[in-house]
């Protein structure tokens, strides 16, 4: 198809002449290409994109130039045959009076207008310069790049009214090797406009997306998008109405020419009327008598390429005001708030509050008038400002919220002027049957408000006990109720749980909203008594002793432990002690998960009466009566010390006598924690024979 071209980079009158004081600046770049399949078989977008520049006060040489591109690699300029036939097939496009010529020689003249294509395989039929008005140096890079120099916009393929990618910035730069003068400009990926005037999009729809810059001076970026086009400079004027109005030929306005182009100078005609300047782009006229009706003005401009543009623009015949009062929203006004009010239709007002600005802002309530007047007279308008609440939504429920089958509740909501429930409902009051979160929002002129309320699901109770039935000598175990929401036992607890220490039937009472109904357990309590004899309780190592198991019941299952750590599961065990010392017998009996103990203290000595000496490596000072002291045993021992250490290497209990003992306490008299103790013992026998032991000791509370 044929592209129908538009300005992409619109240059002043006035920057045209300029030239830059260093080697070159760039003006422009044709980021985003086009290349359709339909025109262009083979060819690509980094083919076809586009870098305009102005070289500065030196002559620059082809050779001497070098870009280094966001993306590809620099391959060098060319100028030869083909470069010549592609220009003269683009200058046979052009139907106005700019022309392509390439540098003379190679070397482009200082204070050019250059544009840069990016390959000799450009498709020139979808780049028409039609429309060309000015004289441009077209030079080419040498081919060989097929992926784009430039990076395109990274916003998605979902067209958007604002930038959704990120920030992503692409730098290009311009050298004039021989100095080192450059010329650097970045852009914003994210920046880059579509060509539906907005942002993302398919790749057709971003095709002709362009960035301009500004120089000299601080250098500015802009984005823009005129589709698939060649960045020409094309004549137009632009005639803008700035201020004003004309009634029954007494009026004045203000116009404005905005000329685009090699402008060369023009002036202001039409009306009945005269124009303070005729010459100047911004003039003021004032109507005339015959001005009577809507008035045509024109803007005819000169330029020195083509013909002269003639810019008309009606300026609307003038009437008397209609003034009218906008707010900015709701008229109520809300605490601590501002409404804004805006005056139309008129040139000029005057509010009742004294201000003359188009718009005020009222903080109380009351009456606002405002006087508008334009050039055909004066007319009023006023507004009522009234006093508006923030809601405070509640919602109260006509009896108890959890319903019982066939039960009904009805909901009330206050604090606002209107209500949307969240069953659909917008009555203030709403009738629910079932379980649920009810969720209602107020609103009034100031705002909205939330309130919700829970419903739930009331059932008969359906009351059970769990817990154990058989109960253990000395033990307590825990009875709890389900199946109602407060519960009332024969022991007059009110909780879910109760702990028993006593057989019975243990009844509780479970109530809901909706009744209340009974349960009962049953707790038998098991007796269990651990006993035995030993045949001995003391004599010389080796020492046999019999056991007899005289616990209650007999089919209780024994387990024995003879304290040298020998065990046993026998009902009534013989057990020889080889060694000398103070041995404690325990017997463990289970009948039905319950546990009882029973313990003994075994005494032996050692062989021929020598003198001997036994530490006892277990003792539980609990008060049970049971090995509460640590005792040694001893025969024939005239002298002893025994220091007892804690496991950082404190002493903190001495004993200095065979029959002294130790209650488990330290030195300061607090008891000592369950664990193990070292100890280090010095003794002489009556016998000559010495002692020298060290061990360890358990102590169990």
């Amino acid at each position: 198809m044929l592209v129908t071209i538009l300005a992409l980079l619109l240059v002043p009158a006035t920057a045209v002449a300029q030239v830059p004081t260093q080697c070159l600046e760039i003006e422009s770049i044709l980021v985003d290409a086009c290349a359709p399949a339909a025109l262009c078989p083979g060819s690509s977008e980094a083919m076809n994109e586009m870098v305009r520049f102005k070289t500065g006060p030196v002559d620059i040489a082809l050779s001497d130039l070098e870009a280094d591109w966001p993306n590809n690699n620099w391959l060098g300029l060319v100028q030869n045959a083909a470069t010549a036939t592609l220009t003269a097939t683009l200058n046979d496009g052009i139907l106005s009076c700019g022309y392509l010529v390439e540098p003379p020689g190679g070397i482009i003249p200082a204070g050019s207008s250059v544009l840069l294509i990016t390959s000799t395989q450009m498709c020139t039929a979808a780049n028409s310069f039609a429309n060309l008005a000015d004289t441009l140096h077209v030079i080419f890079q040498n081919p060989g790049n097929s992926s784009g120099h430039f990076g395109n916009q990274n916003n998605g393929n979902s067209v958007s009214p604002v930038p959704t990618g990120p920030s992503d910035l692409r730098t290009l730069i311009l050298t004039y090797l021989p100095t080192g003068c450059a010329d650097t400009v970045s852009y914003d990926r994210s920046l880059l406009v579509n060509n539906l005037g907005t942002y993302g999009g398919t790749s057709g729809e971003n095709d002709g997306s362009t960035v301009t810059y500004t120089w000299p001076g601080v250098p500015q970026v802009g984005y823009q998008n005129n589709g698939c086009q060649a960045p020409v400079v094309v004549n137009e004027i632009v005639v803008n109405l700035i201020s004003g109005s004309l009634c029954g030929g007494n009026g004045q306005v203000t116009v404005e020419a905005v000329p685009a182009g090699n402008f060369q100078g023009g002036g202001w005609s039409g009306g009945t009327g005269t124009f303070d300047d005729p010459t100047a782009l911004t003039a003021t006229y004032t109507a005339g008598a015959g001005d009577l009706g809507d008035v045509t003005l024109f803007f005819t401009g000169s330029f020195s390429c083509g013909d002269p543009l003639v810019a008309p623009i009606v300026i609307p015949a003038g009437q008397a005001p209609v003034v009218g009062i906008t707010p900015n929203g709701s008229t109520a006004l809300c605490p601590g708030g501002s409404i804004e009010l805006t005056g139309t239709g008129a040139d000029t007002y005057v509010w009742s509050t004294g201000e003359t600005t188009e718009s005020i802002t009222v903080s109380q309530a009351g009456t606002i008038t405002v006087s508008g007047t334009n050039a055909c007279g004066t007319a009023d308008e006023q507004i009522e400002i009234t006093m508006g609440s923030l809601p405070n939504v509640s919602i109260t429920p006509s009896g108890s919220t959890a319903l019982c089958p066939g039960e009904t509740v009805t909901l009330t909501a206050s604090g606002a002027d209107s209500y949307s429930w969240s069953t659909g409902e917008t009555t203030s009051a709403i009738t629910v049957g079932q379980a649920g979160t009810i969720i209602v929002s107020g609103q009034t002129a100031c705002g909205n408000d939330t309130a919700e309320i829970e419903i739930t699901s009331g059932a008969a109770p359906n009351v059970s006990i769990s817990g154990p039935s058989l109960l253990c000598p000395g033990d307590a175990i825990t009875l709890t109720a389900t199946g109602a929401d407060s519960y009332v036992w024969s022991t007059l607890e009110t909780g879910a749980s109760i702990s028993v220490t006593q057989e019975g039937t243990y009844l509780v009472t479970g109530t809901t909203a909706c009744g209340s109904a009974d349960a009962s357990a049953t707790v038998s309590a098991i007796v269990v008594n651990a006993a035995f004899t030993p045949s001995v309780l003391s004599g010389t190592a080796p020492l046999e002793v019999s056991f007899a198991n005289t616990s209650t019941p007999s089919s209780a299952v024994p387990s024995w432990s003879f304290g040298d750590g020998a065990v046993s599961a026998d009902q009534d065990p013989v057990h020889v002690y080889a060694e000398s010392g103070t041995f404690i017998v325990t017997l463990l009996v289970t009948d039905q998960g319950c546990t009882a103990s029973a313990q003994a203290t075994i005494t032996v000595f050692g062989e021929n009466g020598q003198s001997s000496v036994v530490v006892p490596n277990v003792f539980t000072p609990n008060g049970d009566g049971i090995n509460d002291q640590f005792a040694l045993t001893t025969v024939g021992i005239r002298s002893l010390t025994l220091r007892i250490f804690n496991r950082y290497g404190q002493e903190i209990a001495l004993l200095e006598r065979p029959q002294q003992v130790w209650d488990g306490r330290t030195f300061s008299g607090e008891p000592a924690s369950d664990g193990t103790y070292f100890f280090v013992l010095e003794a002489n026998g009556s016998d000559g024979e010495s002692f020298d032991l060290t061990g360890h000791i358990t102590l169990l509370r």
